[in-house]
């Protein structure tokens, strides 16, 4: 099982029919539809050996291609869906790295102070124990902390790891934990000299993030990630998912696609993340809109800058902050655009913005095989003109929500109480409100309903109201 970067490949293998999901393309509306992009798709996962795909573009704050591919279950017949929930992979370290930057933007921390101030026992490379280790480090790959997959092998479980990811970080860091090496889980360099690649790195920054807040790393990001983006297939733990939406991990083995069993690891903030392509689009959208979704903030303009900047041109020209610059090729050359790939046992993801021409790519695969040459594919396609139709996110909240026949609900979003806006009086009303796992947390019939004791992300407020029933998504600030 690996977290590796995946590079480019041309592969010559056996030729395995792939379906088109036209049930996909009907139920979510392809804003631009192309047969010619569909066969160029589905040509080059028969090339490389993905069982399923599904994809998005975005451009302009907008939705303007989703399309999905194949087999989530090839062994049971499943169809990927537009819906269909993957493993992310290294992509979500994206995500690690975003909710961090939101720490260090509101002062919780500072990406470039030592990380001992915050964990209950120091971490030192050998050697150079007297050198800092910052935040900075562990998103730029300069941190000397090594990957021993030897040991990283041990974390894995299914579907879901059983030990803790601080149990995890203690074990693999911790002088005293019973999988601390000194030569294998560090590098032989200062801190800030050296560039590699690391996964517990990535791991160990979730867990900073958990430290720093007192917040599960996985609660933190439900309430300030996914819920004000509307991610609301998106979640770090499968326990969190039914089964049958997500996409199976897929080998290809004497010519046939082998799906194997759903499975998670204890250092998951830098790879266990899953997703879909709706919930994603949201993230990409955000981002190129200098950090903006609706009435929602997430990071600011130069806060995502400073993340899409070279940090370590001296070691690595191509990483920023989390972020790494990747080329895509088009009709009139190539281009470098920042984002993220990621590979593990059956899954590959790719993730890519142009900040120049506001566009989006995303490619999810349930299968070992890059799916790098289909981003070029949907990149070129994007840069058309003729790509200029879309359908926007459809849980952007206004400040004032209408409801059809004599009511609304505002203001949304809000940082405490809403309030129902009733045209007719004298009916009956009922009011329910639920989390995003479908938790009831009030009913009431009252006009107002009071958030202050819940915290920040979206709700679903259902309003019976006389004989009509309506569901709303509200946003607390």
């Amino acid at each position: 099982m690996f977290k590796n970067e995946l590079y480019r490949h041309k592969f010559y293998l056996l030729l395995i029919p792939t379906l088109l999901n036209f049930q996909s393309l009907l139920s979510q509306g392809n804003p631009n539809p192309s047969a010619l992009i569909d066969g160029l798709i589905l040509n080059e996962m028969t090339d490389k050996n993905l069982p399923g795909v599904s994809t998005v573009i975005v451009k302009n704050g907008k939705i303007v291609w989703v399309e999905s591919y194949g087999y989530a279950d090839v062994e049971n017949l499943v169809p990927v869906e537009d819906s269909t929930v993957f493993m992310l992979a290294s992509v979500s370290k994206l995500f690690t790295g975003t909710v961090a930057m939101m720490l260090h933007e509101n002062n919780v921390i500072d990406i470039n102070e030592n990380i001992n101030n915050y964990l209950p026992w120091n971490i030192e490379i050998p050697g150079f124990n007297s050198d800092t280790i910052t935040f900075h480090q562990l998103m730029t790959h300069t941190s000397s902390i090594k990957d021993h997959w030897a040991t990283m092998g041990n974390y894995y479980n299914s579907p879901d790891p059983t030990i803790t990811l601080g149990d995890c970080m203690y074990r693999y860091f911790n002088t005293n934990g019973v999988d601390y090496n000194s030569s294998n889980n560090f590098l032989t360099y200062s801190p800030g000299t050296f560039y590699k690649y690391s996964n517990m790195a990535s791991a160990l920054n979730g867990y900073l993030v958990e430290l720093a807040t007192s917040t599960p790393f996985d609660q933190y990001c439900n309430d300030n990630l996914f819920g004000p983006l509307c991610m609301d297939k998106t979640s770090w733990f499968f326990a969190d998912f039914d089964s049958a939406e997500v996409a199976r991990p897929h080998q290809f083995s004497n010519g046939v696609h082998v799906p194997i069993n759903h499975y998670g690891f204890a250092d998951y903030p830098n790879g266990q993340l899953r997703s879909n392509v709706m919930d994603l689009a949201n993230f990409m959208i955000t981002y190129l809109n200098n950090g903006n979704f609706g009435p929602f903030s997430l990071l600011s303009g130069s806060t995502i800058d400073e993340m899409w900047t070279p940090q370590i041109p001296n070691l690595n020209v191509d990483q920023g902050i989390n972020w790494r610059k990747e080329v895509l090729f088009h009709d009139n050359g190539s281009s470098w655009l920042w984002g993220h790939n990621g590979g593990e046992s059956g899954i590959s993801t790719n993730l890519y913005l142009d900040t120049t021409n506001n566009i989006g790519i995303c490619v999810l695969a349930n299968g070992s095989g890059s799916g790098l040459n289909i981003c070029d594919k949907l990149y070129n396609y994007s840069l058309s003109a003729s790509v200029s139709s879309g359908i926007s996110p459809e849980c952007i909240a206004s400040d004032v929500l209408e409801l059809n026949d004599g009511f609304s609900v505002y203001p949304n979003p809000t940082d405490n109480v809403l309030t129902l806006d009733l045209t007719f009086e004298n009916k009956p009303l009922l009011v329910e409100l639920y989390d995003l796992t479908g938790k009831l947390l009030q009913t009431t019939n009252s006009k107002t309903i009071n958030l202050q004791n819940y915290s920040q992300g979206i709700y679903l407020l259902k309003v019976a109201y006389g004989n009509q029933l309506k569901e709303i998504k509200v946003v607390k600030q």
